[in-house]
């Protein structure tokens, strides 16, 4: 098994970075747990450092009380370990690994990218303080480390054909429920998804997003006992599912539906929504037809979508068009955002990204989301994963399999 420092090194080699000084307190640096592969049970109390250059042997800077448990966590490192106690002496340990050095740590200029931005300003004040040359962000390197397996990929397509069969199924209740004249509530939807996620062995984290009417207008809705709608003519329908198969990526989509025929303005927005997801992928793949991985950064995808979607409908888009999509649902990888962040993290291969933009004019009351998932594939490109939506379900008119065939593009 390849060693944690052997990894950094690795990554080191296409920066000009001198090196990577990875820190950590009592898990303010969570990123430090992933790359150096900490195990689970080490107890660490104190701060730590741990320098590793470009090439040769990383230093580990680490109280002494705990020399112990670093000499077992470093059995199979090409590394030093030298102790301090006082913080006259941790200062003096600085100075001899880092000055003159231009270094990596996980920080975020201006604190731009809050996901990689896990070090403290005091503790990057002491680095420079210590003479180091310049401290630049460690955001691409640590993407290296996230990386899926064909294992993890082969999870996450068995959840986004669950999910695929799920919503199916939701949506088809709810289509006959409509023609047959009864009532339809969003947790009915709910349960529908939920009862197939857990039967498939997976899980979701917490229960899905239905959203009927104006609640499709608040973009982290969630329906409950107290707090829930039963639909109506004339509204819409807004589901946004994910699940994994534990420990293995998430799958996560989102498609919509009327019930009846939709307004003018709501195909208005769902035009703007498609040409939005379409722009933000074309951007992705036109990128890596160029030039394959390397060129395009989270921020671009998001700008194209907003661009595309146009006037009338951007102002009510009030979220980025994606997120890195991991273990976690939001993963710790470059997200498709110049809104809430200018994401520069390059997009990169073996990760996955979700394209979902939405628009959400609550004084119409509706909200319309598209959200598909997007692997990105080292050897072909950018691959979807699910199937992609081509029209709004027409919930409550007509035979289910021609309301199903107009959604996927297959009428």
């Amino acid at each position: 098994m390849t060693s944690p420092i052997t990894r950094m090194q690795q990554a080191l080699a296409a920066t000009s970075l001198d090196g990577w000084l990875v820190y950590d307190f009592q898990g303010l640096n969570p990123h430090a747990r992933t790359v150096l592969n900490l195990p689970r049970e080490a107890f660490l109390t104190r701060r730590f450092f741990v320098w590793v250059p470009r090439s040769g042997q990383a230093v580990v800077l680490h109280n002494h009380i705990e020399g112990g448990t670093w000499g077992e966590i470093t059995r199979t490192w090409n590394a030093e370990r030298r102790a301090f106690g006082s913080h006259a002496e941790l200062d003096a340990a600085l100075r001899a690994v880092v000055a003159g050095h231009t270094l990596a740590m996980e920080y975020s200029p201006n604190g731009a990218v809050p996901y990689v931005s896990r070090v403290d300003a005091g503790t990057v004040e002491r680095v420079r303080a210590a003479g180091a040359a310049a401290i630049e962000t460690s955001a691409d390197l640590l993407q290296s480390f996230l990386a899926w397996s064909a294992d993890d990929l082969a999870a996450h397509e068995r959840a986004v054909a669950v999910l695929m069969q799920a919503k199916d199924d939701a949506f088809r209740m709810i289509h006959e429920r409509l023609r047959a004249g009864q009532p339809v509530t969003e947790l009915d939807a709910q349960a529908v998804i939920m009862r197939q996620i857990e039967a498939a062995g997976m899980q979701a984290g917490h229960a899905v997003n239905v959203s009927f009417g104006v609640n499709a207008a608040d973009s982290h809705y969630e329906p409950s006992p107290e707090r829930h709608a039963t639909l109506r003519g004339g509204e819409c329908v807004l589901i946004d599912l994910w699940a994994q198969e534990p420990g293995r990526p998430f799958a996560d989509v989102t498609w919509v539906g009327y019930a009846g025929q939709p307004t003018p303005a709501y195909q208005s927005a769902w035009a703007a929504v498609v040409a939005a997801r379409d722009a933000a992928l074309r951007t992705i793949v036109d990128g890596y037809a160029r030039a394959g991985w390397g060129e395009v950064q989270g921020w671009m995808a998001d700008r194209a979508a907003r661009d595309a979607m146009g006037p009338e409908w951007e102002p009510f888009f009030l979220h980025r068009t994606g997120h890195d999509l991991g273990v976690s649902i939001h993963g710790a990888g470059a997200n498709l955002d110049d809104y809430e962040t200018r994401d520069t993290r390059t997009l990169t291969p073996g990760l996955a990204v979700t394209i979902e933009p939405g628009t959400y004019p609550a004084a119409q009351g509706f909200g319309i989301r598209s959200e598909i998932d997007v692997y990105l594939d080292p050897q072909t490109g950018p691959r979807v994963t699910p199937h992609t939506q081509a029209a709004p379900f027409i919930l409550g008119e007509g035979d289910w399999a021609q309301v199903r065939a107009r959604a996927y593009g297959q009428d």
